[in-house]
């Protein structure tokens, strides 16, 4: 056996990315990377299917890359997936590059494949895709070409969502010298020679030109990504403790005293971290940074040119920075109109998924609802309550007005005025971090639920 192997079962485990009784979904391309990556899978004896994007880009070559993947997929008896996608058009439309417009649409393609195989027997668990640690190291050199911080110099992550990635702990010289002794034939990309890609520029020219000094640069911009990964972990959990003691809750504000803020090291670090969940880029962060040393009064919100996106202002009052949410947002109507995504909101953030449904239990968590999504018609609407309302109380067969509920379940005036309702096509299906209706509640037939989880933060 092939030290591959035993390399790639090691790092599957160790990183804990997928189990042989799940169903798997593989990026193909037909180049090496991902090549060797369904004869590793295939060899291992995992579950997966293959799915193959024609980007219609290189002419006939986008045409042999598709017939070599289908042929690939029937040699090895696996079931695959094609889709041909207009690149050029999709970029004219969406005024974005041809390598965005490439992006967007393979993984819009993915996930639409496993999202549609919940309804199957046996769900698609994971998209599976043939980043290696030569990738994870032009990725870290981008990034700090670029600019970039702790999370950039993480480079690429074993885990992000559904994505899992079981050759970084492999360099490309060790899939070749697997693919030579096994006798695999794959298909080159021609664009893969060509200089006009930074990505290329870093792989061609960079990379080769400093390894004739450091010969392990690969592996070293690895470690390093490695260790950043770790200090990464740290720093969160070091900074959520920062802010828990930092921060001073009133009603639907948060508020910081500059005095103990200036004290801390990393000042800019500090209001980094508890403004980015709202909205603020780095860039905005330094301009609430100045308003540590302005008069009382001066703020910053979502009413400037590069501060549309935020929904919430930040205040100087005296020795207080003040965090608020911003009235003609919070009193807003807002529509889900996919059954996935997320919302920041005055108090906190919501987000929701669709996910199969096996028998997994239900948290005991009021800010966590599981609803049918057979009984589910989008968009939904959020919006706040109003006389009148009424829903089904989980566990009850008659309907109750929110009015007689808020007094039966002793909620106060001020909480009263900030719950929200989520219904569907004039149903309320959930009280947020309340009560879900009676008539979208899990039942023995149930086989995909939509899952909604709302995180308070405070504000």
């Amino acid at each position: 056996m092939h030290p591959l192997n035993r390399a790639f079962a090691h790092f599957v485990k160790q990183e804990k990315l997928f189990t042989r009784s799940q169903r798997l979904l593989v990026a193909v391309s037909g180049g090496l990377d991902s090549v060797v990556l369904c004869h590793l899978l295939k060899m291992g004896g995992f579950d997966f299917e293959i799915a193959h994007v024609n980007f219609q880009l290189r002419g006939d070559e986008s045409e042999r890359d598709a017939a070599f993947v289908i042929e690939l997929a029937n040699q090895m008896g696996v079931p695959f997936h094609i889709t041909r996608q207009d690149t050029m058009a999709y970029a004219a439309s969406n005024k974005c590059s041809v390598q965005v417009a490439a992006r967007q649409l393979r993984y819009q393609w993915f996930e639409e494949l496993i999202r549609s195989s919940g309804d199957t027997a046996k769900p698609l668990e994971c998209l599976l895709t043939a980043h290696h640690a030569n990738d994870n190291a032009e990725t870290v050199l981008l990034n700090l070409f670029r600019g970039t911080g702790l999370q950039g110099m993480r480079g690429i992550l074993p885990v992000r969502d559904k994505i899992r990635r079981p050759l970084l702990f492999a360099a490309r010289e060790d899939l070749l010298d697997f693919a030579v002794k096994e006798k695999i034939i794959w298909v080159e990309d021609s664009s893969n020679i060509s200089e006009k890609y930074a990505r290329n520029f870093i792989r061609l020219s960079v990379i080769p030109l400093v390894q004739q000094q450091y010969p392990s640069l690969v592996g070293t911009l690895n470690d390093t990504a490695y260790h950043f990964r770790q200090v990464q972990s740290f720093y969160d959990h070091s900074m959520a403790t920062v802010l828990r003691k930092l921060i001073v809750r009133k009603g639907n504000e948060q508020m910081v005293p500059i005095g103990r803020l200036r004290q801390l090291p990393g000042t800019e670090a500090v209001l980094f971290s508890w403004l980015n969940p709202f909205g603020f880029s780095s860039e905005q962060t330094r301009a609430c940074l100045a308003l540590l040393d302005s008069q009382t009064g001066h703020y910053i919100d979502g009413s400037g040119t590069n501060l549309e996106s935020i929904s919430f202002r930040l205040l100087k009052d005296r020795n207080w920075l003040v965090l608020s949410p911003l009235e003609s947002q919070d009193n807003g109507i807002m529509l889900l109109e996919k059954d996935q995504g997320q919302l920041s909101l005055a108090g906190g953030r919501l987000e929701w998924e669709t996910i199969p449904y096996t028998g997994q239990s239900i948290p005991a968590d009021k800010n966590t609802a599981f609803l049918d999504a057979a009984d589910i018609v989008y968009p939904l609407l959020l919006r706040k309550w109003k006389q009148g309302d009424y829903f089904y109380p989980m566990g009850m067969r008659k309907k109750k007005k929110l009015a007689r509920f808020f007094i039966d379940a002793r909620i106060s005036r001020v909480e009263k005025e900030r719950i929200r309702i989520l219904e569907s096509a004039r149903k309320i299906i959930w009280l947020v971090g309340q009560r879900i209706d009676d008539r979208f509640k899990i039942t023995p037939g149930t086989k995909t639920v939509l899952v909604m989880r709302f995180h308070e933060t405070g504000v």
